[in-house]
C-alpha cells in the first residue's frame, strides 16, 4: 500500500490522540486533527488526504454527517463515521449519504484497520467504474476485458483479508522463522544457516512467503517484520553459539523496503549489541533489484553497514542484468548463485560455463560462493570439481523449525 494519509476529526482531544497513535502503530499517516466541521472541510482542501474519519456527532456549525457529504461531493474523499452512540434516525441520516463505515468508540485495532482498507477498496472501485463508464456498444467490445477486471477485483478483496490477518500476525504469534542449513562443500559440514520467514495462518494454514511478503510490502509493514526476524535470527544464533562449539553465521534477507528505511543501520547494530552476537557472523542477503536504485544512496547505505562489521551477500546473482558491474562497483562480501542456473546443470554446457565463470570471477574479487538450490547429489559433485565454497539447498535438507535444525548440530 502507498502511503495512508489521514485526517482525524473529533472534538474531544483525548480520543484523537488515542486514535492517532493507534493509527501509527497500523503504518498510517495522520495529518491532522481538527475538532470542528469548518475546520475539516479546510483541511481537505488544502491537505487533501486520502480518507477522512469523522466524528459523526461533531459539535460547531455543521454536524459531522453535513461535513462528510460536503468533504465527499466537493473533494471526492471518503469519510469514515466515528461513533459511541447515536439515535437510529441521526444513523439512518448517515447511512442515505453513502457512508464508507463506522468504527466504533473506544477502537479496536483490528476493526480500524479492517473498515480502512475495505472502505478505500469500496472507494478505487467505484472510481474505476466511473472511469470505465462507456457506450454499450464499447461495453460489447470489451466484454472480456470486463471479466477480468471483475477477476482483478475478487483476487483484491483476497489480498485485502490476507493484509488484514497479517497485521496481527507478530502480535498473534503467527509468524515462524525457519532454518536452511549453510553447507561447506569442502568438508560439508553446517558452517550456518538462512533464516527464511513463514506464516501460519489460523484458519489458511502455511502461507508461503512468496504470498504474502509482496503484500507486506504493499501494505507498508514489511519494516516491523523485518525487524523482529532479524531480532529472532541473531538471539537464536546467539543460543546455538552458546551451546555448540563452533560458531555460526545466519543469513537474513533485506527487502527494499528495509534497506531504503531510515536507521537501518542503527537499527542492526541496536540488534547485534542486545543479541550479544558477534558482527561477523551476521551476513545480509541483498537482492539485485533493491541496487537498481540512486547508486550514491546505495553506497552509503551499503558503506554503514559494513561499517558494524557484517558481511553482505548479493543474493540470486545472475538473474538481473548488470549483475557483474555490481560486483565492481559495491563492496560485498558473497555472490550467492541463483537457483535457475543450478538445476539440471550438468546437462546444459551453457550453465556450466556461467557458473565457472561466476565461480572465477568471485574468487578472483576475494569474495566467497554459495549456489542456492542444490538437490541432486549430481550437481553438489560438479559444484565441488568447480571449487564453490557453500551451497544450500534440499539435498542437505529444507527450511526448518529451529528444534528441527538443532538435529543436524548434533550428528
Amino acid at each position: 500500500m502507498h502511503e495512508i494519509n489521514v485526517l482525524i476529526v473529533e472534538d474531544e482531544l483525548l480520543i484523537a490522540q488515542n486514535l492517532s497513535r493507534k493509527l501509527k502503530r497500523l503504518g498510517y499517516q495522520v495529518l491532522d486533527i481538527v475538532s470542528s466541521g469548518e475546520a475539516a472541510l479546510k483541511a481537505s482542501a488544502e491537505k487533501k488526504p486520502n480518507l477522512v474519519l469523522m466524528d459523526i456527532v461533531i459539535k460547531g456549525e455543521i454536524d459531522g454527517i453535513e461535513t462528510a457529504t460536503k468533504i465527499y461531493r466537493n473533494y471526492g474523499i471518503p469519510v469514515i463515521y466515528l461513533t459511541a452512540y447515536a439515535d437510529d434516525k441521526t444513523l439512518q441520516r448517515a447511512e442515505n449519504t453513502g457512508s464508507y463505515g463506522y468504527v466504533l468508540k473506544p477502537f479496536n485495532e483490528r476493526e480500524l484497520h479492517a473498515t480502512i482498507r475495505m472502505a478505500l477498496q469500496k472507494h478505487q472501485q467505484q472510481v474505476e467504474i466511473l472511469e470505465s463508464l462507456v457506450t454499450a456498444e464499447e461495453l460489447s467490445k470489451n466484454l472480456q476485458l470486463s471479466i477480468q477486471r471483475a477477476a482483478l477485483k475478487i483476487g483484491g478483496s483476497e489480498q485485502l483479508v490476507l493484509e488484514n490477518d497479517l497485521h496481527f500476525a507478530l502480535e498473534n504469534q503467527e509468524l515462524q522463522v525457519y532454518y536452511q542449513p549453510l553447507v561447506r562443500l569442502q568438508d560439508r559440514q553446517i558452517v550456518g544457516a538462512e533464516a527464511l520467514l513463514r506464516w501460519q495462518h489460523p484458519k489458511r494454514g502455511m502461507i508461503s512467503p512468496t504470498t504474502f511478503i509482496p503484500i507486506a510490502e504493499e501494505a507498508g509493514i514489511i519494516g516491523p517484520i523485518g525487524e523482529w526476524i532479524l531480532r529472532k535470527a541473531c538471539a537464536q544464533a546467539k543460543s546455538w553459539q552458546i551451546r555448540y562449539p563452533a560458531p555460526l553465521k545466519i543469513s537474513v534477507n533485506l527487502s527494499v523496503r528495509q534497506f531504503n528505511q531510515e536507521g537501518l543501520a542503527k537499527i542492526v547494530a541496536q540488534t547485534l549489541l542486545e543479541t550479544d552476537l558477534a558482527p561477523e557472523l551476521l551476513d545480509l542477503e541483498l537482492t539485485e533489484s533493491l541496487l537498481v536504485q540512486d547508486s550514491m544512496l546505495v553506497v552509503r547505505m551499503i558503506d554503514e553497514l559494513k561499517s558494524i562489521g557484517v558481511q553482505l551477500a548479493i543474493d540470486d546473482f545472475g538473474t538481473g542484468y548488470s549483475s557483474l558491474s555490481y560486483l565492481q562497483h559495491f563492496p560485498f562480501d558473497i555472490v550467492k548463485i541463483d537457483r535457475s542456473f543450478i538445476r539440471s546443470i550438468t546437462h546444459n554446457p551453457g550453465k556450466i560455463a556461467i557458473i565457472q565463470a561466476i565461480i572465477r570471477m568471485a574468487h578472483g574479487l576475494n569474495l566467497k560462493v554459495i549456489a542456492e538450490g542444490v538437490e541432486t547429489e549430481e550437481e553438489l559433485i560438479f559444484l565441488c570439481d568447480n571449487h564453490c565454497d557453500l551451497a544450500q539447498g534440499y539435498l542437505f535438507s529444507p527450511p526448518v523449525s529451529a528444534e528441527s535444525f538443532e538435529r543436524f548440530l548434533l550428528m
